[in-house]
């Protein structure tokens, strides 16, 4: 099934939180002269034009980004973020939303690189005219589960990885954690970046647990939810395999920062791997 396409979706909360948390890893990568690798196994069409039908359909955007854009003149932790967004819009007006691989690629330097994996078809020809002519960015027609496993570690050996999948399919809450172990045993020191839906089926839970279960260690999460009988999808979650020293701290900063200024919306941040197991359920006690 490739029916998943994010414009429609596009610069919801769920957004905000992902690509604020990615801005500040990718800055702490940034810290050292050593180049570095980006791999976005889901990256999406790279830039989204939100005065389009199908962004307009939903419009989760309206109650997601523009608040938090409204307020860009204040100095936050989601400065750098919004600076981002603002340099592909014009003035005032928020027309274009700038996806995970446009947020990258805005952070790169000269010597650092960036592979982009996209399966839908559609979708990967808007990336392909999102990068046109873009230096140090490789684009790829391929299912990002596979890449996953077999383009770690990286020659720089210094990066990161977004596992950014739709989950439309139900098998992928129960295929990342296994292809994940896998990358993570070729390139332990590898740094990995995993986003997740919170939906009333709660099949997140079960990954989270299957994770857990792994030999995976350092597993800061980050998650923003609101009461779990809200219709849909209901919070979100972020795990950062291998965060920079210190991170914690700032990912505590972000959280609690977008979700005080989201109505009903709580914050948290915990290590998954010191989480324990519920031994009558076998599911982590979350």
């Amino acid at each position: 099934m490739l029916s998943y396409q994010h414009i429609y979706h596009a610069g919801s909360f769920a957004d905000v939180q992902k690509h604020a948390i990615l801005v500040k890893l990718l800055q702490a990568l940034a810290l050292k002269p050593q180049k570095f690798s980006v791999m976005d196994t889901h990256a999406g069409r790279g830039l989204y034009d939100l005065s389009s039908e199908e962004a307009q359909k939903i419009g989760e955007f309206k109650s997601g980004v523009l608040p938090f854009w409204r307020a860009r003149a204040e100095k936050s932790p989601l400065s750098d973020y919004l600076k981002i967004i603002a340099d592909v819009n014009e003035g005032d007006a928020l027309k274009f939303y700038p996806g995970s691989a446009k947020i990258v690629h805005t952070l790169m330097r000269a010597s650092d690189s960036l592979v982009l994996i996209e399966k839908h078809p559609g979708e990967f020809a808007e990336l392909q005219k999102s990068f046109e002519g873009a230096r140090n960015v490789k684009i790829e027609k391929k299912d990002g589960f596979d890449c996953l496993t077999t383009r770690v570690p990286f020659a720089e050996r210094r990066g990161l990885v977004l596992i950014d999948p739709s989950y439309e399919i139900k098998s992928e809450y129960t295929d990342l954690p296994k292809q994940l172990r896998q990358a993570y045993r070729k390139w332990p020191q590898g740094q990995f970046m995993i986003w997740y839906p919170m939906l009333a089926a709660a099949l997140h839970k079960k990954m989270l647990t299957d994770l857990r279960n792994t030999d995976i260690k350092d597993m800061l999460t980050s998650e923003i939810a609101f009461d779990e009988n809200t219709p849909g999808m209901y919070g979100t979650g972020i795990v950062i395999i291998n965060p920079p020293f210190g991170f914690e701290q700032t990912l505590k900063e972000l959280t609690q920062f977008i979700a005080e200024r989201l109505p009903r919306a709580k914050g948290s941040v915990f290590w998954l791997d010191n989480r324990q197991i519920n031994p009558e359920t076998g599911m982590l006690a979350l």
